[in-house]
Protein backbone atom coordinates (compact mmCIF):
# COMPACT_ATOMS: atom_id res chain seq x y z
CA UNK A 1 0.00 0.00 0.00
CA UNK A 2 1.16 3.18 -1.19
CA UNK A 3 1.15 6.44 1.43
CA UNK A 4 0.07 9.76 -0.33
CA UNK A 5 2.33 12.63 0.20
CA UNK A 6 1.15 16.19 0.37
CA UNK A 7 -1.84 18.21 2.16
CA UNK A 8 -5.38 17.72 2.50
CA UNK A 9 -8.16 19.48 1.32
CA UNK A 10 -8.90 20.43 4.58
CA UNK A 11 -5.71 21.52 5.12
CA UNK A 12 -5.28 23.72 2.10
CA UNK A 13 -8.95 25.49 2.97
CA UNK A 14 -7.61 26.83 6.96
CA UNK A 15 -4.62 28.07 5.00
CA UNK A 16 -6.07 29.69 2.16
CA UNK A 17 -8.62 31.13 4.98
CA UNK A 18 -6.24 32.27 7.05
CA UNK A 19 -4.05 33.89 4.12
CA UNK A 20 -7.41 35.90 3.29
CA UNK A 21 -7.77 37.06 6.67
CA UNK A 22 -4.34 38.47 7.06
CA UNK A 23 -4.42 40.51 3.66
CA UNK A 24 -7.97 42.04 4.59
CA UNK A 25 -6.55 43.33 8.39
CA UNK A 26 -2.53 43.81 7.91
CA UNK A 27 -3.03 45.05 4.32
CA UNK A 28 -4.52 48.48 4.79
CA UNK A 29 -1.66 49.01 7.46
CA UNK A 30 0.82 48.92 5.50
CA UNK A 31 -0.28 50.27 2.32
CA UNK A 32 -1.44 54.35 3.00
CA UNK A 33 -3.56 54.38 -0.31
CA UNK A 34 -6.03 57.16 1.38
CA UNK A 35 -3.12 59.32 2.06
CA UNK A 36 -1.36 59.08 -1.05
CA UNK A 37 -4.92 59.96 -2.61
CA UNK A 38 -5.37 63.16 -0.45
CA UNK A 39 -1.74 64.05 -0.95
CA UNK A 40 -2.00 63.83 -4.76
CA UNK A 41 -6.11 66.11 -4.54
CA UNK A 42 -3.70 68.48 -2.30
CA UNK A 43 -1.11 68.64 -5.30
CA UNK A 44 -3.71 69.04 -7.59
CA UNK A 45 -5.35 71.65 -6.17
CA UNK A 46 -2.43 73.46 -5.40
CA UNK A 47 -1.65 73.28 -9.63
CA UNK A 48 -5.10 74.98 -9.94
CA UNK A 49 -4.58 77.62 -7.83
CA UNK A 50 -1.54 78.60 -9.44
CA UNK A 51 -2.91 78.54 -12.61
CA UNK A 52 -5.83 80.77 -11.50
CA UNK A 53 -3.56 83.01 -9.65
CA UNK A 54 -1.88 83.57 -12.59
CA UNK A 55 -4.40 83.80 -15.30
CA UNK A 56 -5.84 85.93 -13.30
CA UNK A 57 -3.50 88.69 -12.65
CA UNK A 58 -2.30 88.05 -16.48
CA UNK A 59 -6.14 89.66 -16.57
CA UNK A 60 -5.92 92.50 -14.08
CA UNK A 61 -2.10 93.61 -15.75
CA UNK A 62 -4.34 93.34 -19.26
CA UNK A 63 -7.28 95.85 -18.08
CA UNK A 64 -4.86 98.01 -15.88
CA UNK A 65 -6.66 96.71 -12.79
CA UNK A 66 -3.39 95.49 -10.79
CA UNK A 67 -2.99 98.59 -8.55
CA UNK A 68 -5.34 98.65 -5.39
CA UNK A 69 -8.67 96.87 -5.06
CA UNK A 70 -10.69 96.18 -8.08
CA UNK A 71 -13.13 93.99 -9.53
CA UNK A 72 -12.66 92.24 -12.65
CA UNK A 73 -14.98 90.61 -14.31
CA UNK A 74 -13.98 86.75 -15.82
CA UNK A 75 -15.96 84.74 -17.75
CA UNK A 76 -19.27 86.57 -16.39
CA UNK A 77 -18.39 85.86 -12.86
CA UNK A 78 -17.34 89.06 -10.97
CA UNK A 79 -14.24 88.58 -8.88
CA UNK A 80 -12.55 90.61 -6.08
CA UNK A 81 -8.79 91.94 -6.53
CA UNK A 82 -6.24 93.30 -4.35
CA UNK A 83 -3.05 94.29 -5.63
CA UNK A 84 -3.64 92.54 -8.93
CA UNK A 85 -4.32 89.33 -7.02
CA UNK A 86 -7.67 87.54 -6.40
CA UNK A 87 -8.81 88.32 -2.80
CA UNK A 88 -8.34 85.23 -0.75
CA UNK A 89 -11.58 84.54 0.04
CA UNK A 90 -15.02 82.92 -1.64
CA UNK A 91 -15.57 86.07 -4.18
CA UNK A 92 -11.80 86.44 -4.77
CA UNK A 93 -9.45 82.74 -5.72
CA UNK A 94 -12.35 80.34 -4.96
CA UNK A 95 -14.57 81.82 -8.38
CA UNK A 96 -11.59 81.18 -10.09
CA UNK A 97 -11.52 77.88 -9.85
CA UNK A 98 -14.63 76.12 -11.76
CA UNK A 99 -16.62 73.22 -10.27
CA UNK A 100 -14.58 73.90 -6.61
CA UNK A 101 -16.26 70.92 -4.97
CA UNK A 102 -17.61 72.19 -1.73
CA UNK A 103 -18.86 68.90 -0.59
CA UNK A 104 -14.92 67.46 -0.51
CA UNK A 105 -13.41 70.64 1.11
CA UNK A 106 -13.25 72.45 3.70
CA UNK A 107 -12.43 76.27 3.89
CA UNK A 108 -11.01 78.52 6.38
CA UNK A 109 -10.65 82.43 6.22
CA UNK A 110 -8.58 83.66 7.94
CA UNK A 111 -9.21 87.60 6.99
CA UNK A 112 -7.60 91.18 7.10
CA UNK A 113 -6.65 89.70 11.04
CA UNK A 114 -4.78 86.63 9.54
CA UNK A 115 -3.15 88.05 7.12
CA UNK A 116 -5.71 87.33 4.35
CA UNK A 117 -5.19 83.74 4.01
CA UNK A 118 -7.64 80.91 2.38
CA UNK A 119 -6.86 77.36 3.87
CA UNK A 120 -8.25 75.03 1.78
CA UNK A 121 -8.13 71.33 3.65
CA UNK A 122 -9.84 67.90 2.16
CA UNK A 123 -13.17 67.58 5.14
CA UNK A 124 -12.34 64.30 6.34
CA UNK A 125 -8.35 65.71 6.98
CA UNK A 126 -9.49 69.11 8.36
CA UNK A 127 -11.93 68.56 11.27
CA UNK A 128 -13.25 71.31 12.64
CA UNK A 129 -9.86 74.24 11.53
CA UNK A 130 -8.66 73.85 8.29
CA UNK A 131 -6.19 75.85 9.67
CA UNK A 132 -4.68 73.32 11.83
CA UNK A 133 -4.63 70.55 9.91
CA UNK A 134 -1.29 69.31 8.24
CA UNK A 135 -2.81 68.38 5.31
CA UNK A 136 -3.61 71.71 3.12
CA UNK A 137 -3.21 74.25 0.66
CA UNK A 138 -2.93 78.00 1.76
CA UNK A 139 -3.80 81.12 -0.58
CA UNK A 140 -2.55 84.32 0.98
CA UNK A 141 -3.11 87.54 -0.73
CA UNK A 142 -0.92 89.95 -2.33
CA UNK A 143 0.50 92.29 0.60
CA UNK A 144 0.83 95.58 -1.55
CA UNK A 145 1.60 96.37 -5.09
CA UNK A 146 5.14 95.21 -5.38
CA UNK A 147 4.40 91.61 -3.76
CA UNK A 148 2.64 89.10 -5.68
CA UNK A 149 0.25 86.38 -3.44
CA UNK A 150 1.27 83.55 -2.80
CA UNK A 151 0.30 79.29 -2.35
CA UNK A 152 1.86 77.11 -0.06
CA UNK A 153 0.70 73.73 0.88
CA UNK A 154 1.64 70.88 3.25
CA UNK A 155 1.02 66.88 2.99
CA UNK A 156 2.82 65.98 5.64
CA UNK A 157 -0.56 65.16 7.68
CA UNK A 158 -2.11 63.46 4.61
Amino acid sequence: MKRAAGFTLIELVIVIVILGILGAVAAPRFINLQGDAYEANINGLKGSLQSAMTLANTRAVLEGDDKGAADVTIDGETVKFIHGFPTANADGILKMLQNFDTDAFTTFDGGADAGDTLTIAPKARAGDDAADTTCKVVYTAAKNDDTAAKITYETDGC
